[in-house]
């Protein structure tokens, strides 16, 4: 059964976006699943709908019953993006969903999913997830709305549609900023491999500064006896260095070495302080070793994914920055960057906050996909002299790119500066935490990572380089959307 609300635009845009950002709500007791019915509710209006309906619909792409009227509400384009976000699985593992779940942060979000319940319902959420995770589900919008306890579940549409209007407004921006920069077109032959032998050593050491934070080190090395720079990878939040060991086995087949850090799987809170710290243990200690005579230490580069990201920045000398954070979090479109509400917001609770001491060994960097809109920002990257490569996926909604990487960006000044927008990509695309990636057949966007990295680095860190021209960076499938910094 179903009552027709009198403004079919306004259900348009709310329930496309309730199953946009119920995906946000699956990030963060043992409830019995009974919802069977989701009351739309605007005022006095309200629309019952089905779950066995949505569940047709979402399986055989069948409008019927209490879905029909969307048939006349929406155009197939709209039906069809609707549908694919309630389907779409959260790009978490069941792991990261289990931490989010019991932390401050994962509380947040349940606080602002389950104010859009009526009544507010945060635990519902809660219960739901959980209930999720022990049937060992994807992760979706639609099996959401299937656990939620009761049997019937009340939205509050015009919260929902005042923030689907939003996101749809910052798709719009997101699109047009992107279709604005300069496109690179593939070439459209791929290369073979080619590289050098290699080797790795792995160990864990004590940073004498810390005790309690052990730091586990892959180092990548090219066979020789010759001096050779030296660039440090640090992982995203919820990962391992396994993630980007790739790269490091590419970049020693290049003629570099690589030392890639697993950081300690700890509360998010201290990470912004002790993750940068963590570059500047690890180059302590590899000066220490008898394998630091091969590392040149006037030449060192930095890569960083997700929180990495922000990790390799701030130990080349970013700023964070907290009253452009501030002014972020309290913003109700919060919601809408899943980075910001989950993870740089939580900075505000510091005591002391963070700062960035450059450190002269330092002379490249690279963040992919870095979580640094908020807690950087533009402001925060105005300090770096170093060269810097930002790298995005325009399909990443965990670190969106307009807010994470496209206006940050325009903090920078001087030529050696790129930023790189990768169309097709999203957020985890470019990570191998199960080690399955192999050098000499990387798919299309880990070869992309690869192959910009050497590039870049080959630029900066070798003496006497050629300049970094697009026809350097030009991949053999994917088309790239290539920045320089203003001067």
């Amino acid at each position: 059964m179903f009552i027709m609300p009198g403004k079919a635009r306004l259900w348009q845009y709310g329930w496309q976006f309730f199953g946009f950002y119920s995906l946000l709500g699956l990030c963060l007791g043992n409830p019995a699943r009974a919802a069977e019915w989701v009351v739309l509710t605007a005022g006095n209006t309200t629309w019952t709908v089905s779950l066995a309906d949505v569940e047709r619909w979402v399986h055989s792409g069948s409008l019927q019953g209490s879905l029909s009227p969307l048939t006349q509400i929406l155009v197939p384009a709209a039906l069809g993006e609707l549908r694919g976000w309630l389907t779409r699985p959260v790009p978490l593992t069941p792991a990261q969903s289990q931490r989010l779940l019991h932390s401050p942060a994962g509380s947040q979000v349940l606080e602002r999913v389950g104010q859009w319940l009526i009544p507010p319902d945060p635990q519902g959420v809660k219960q739901a997830v959980t209930l999720l995770l022990q049937e060992q589900k994807p992760l979706t919008a639609f099996h959401l709305l299937q656990a939620l306890p009761g049997e019937t579940v009340a939205v509050d549409a015009l919260a929902v549609a005042n923030v689907w209007l939003n996101a749809q407004t910052q798709q719009q921006q997101t699109a047009q900023a992107v279709a604005a920069l300069p496109l690179l077109n593939p070439s459209g032959g791929a290369p073979a491999f080619s590289g050098q032998p290699w080797r790795v050593h792995s160990q864990v050491f004590t940073p004498p500064d810390h005790p309690q934070r052990p730091l586990k080190l892959h180092l990548f090395t090219p066979l020789g006896s010759q001096r050779v720079p030296l660039v440090i990878l640090s992982h995203g939040l919820g990962q391992t260095g396994r993630s980007l060991m790739y790269l490091g086995e590419y970049l020693a087949s290049q003629g570099l070495a690589a030392a890639v850090i697993t950081h300690p799987a700890r509360h998010a809170l201290s990470e912004f302080s002790e993750r940068p710290q963590d570059i500047r243990r690890v180059l302590a200690h590899l000066a220490a070793q008898p394998l630091g005579q091969r590392l040149d230490w006037e030449r060192v580069g930095l890569i960083g994914h997700s929180l990495g990201g922000y990790t390799v920045l701030v130990a080349a000398g970013a700023q964070p920055h907290r009253p452009g954070l501030q002014s972020q979090c309290q913003d109700d479109l919060a919601v809408l960057n899943l980075s910001l509400v989950l993870l740089q917001c939580r900075a505000l609770e510091l005591k002391t906050w963070p700062t960035g001491a450059p450190d002269p060994r330092i002379r490249a960097v690279i963040a992919i996909n870095p979580a640094i809109g908020g807690i950087l920002g533009a402001a925060g990257l105005a300090p770096l002299t170093v060269p810097v490569m930002v790298i995005g996926g325009a399909e990443d909604w965990v670190t969106p790119v307009l807010s994470e990487h496209i206006r940050p960006f325009q903090g920078l000044r001087g030529r050696n500066h790129l930023l790189v927008i990768l169309p097709q990509a999203r957020h985890i695309d470019g990570l191998d935490e199960l080690r399955q990636f192999r050098l000499q057949r990387l798919p299309p966007i880990p070869a992309a990572l690869a192959h910009l990295s050497r590039e870049f680095f080959r630029t900066h860190l070798f003496p006497h380089a050629a300049p970094l021209t697009p026809e350097r960076l030009r991949q053999p499938t994917l088309p790239l959307r290539v920045l320089t910094a203003s001067p």
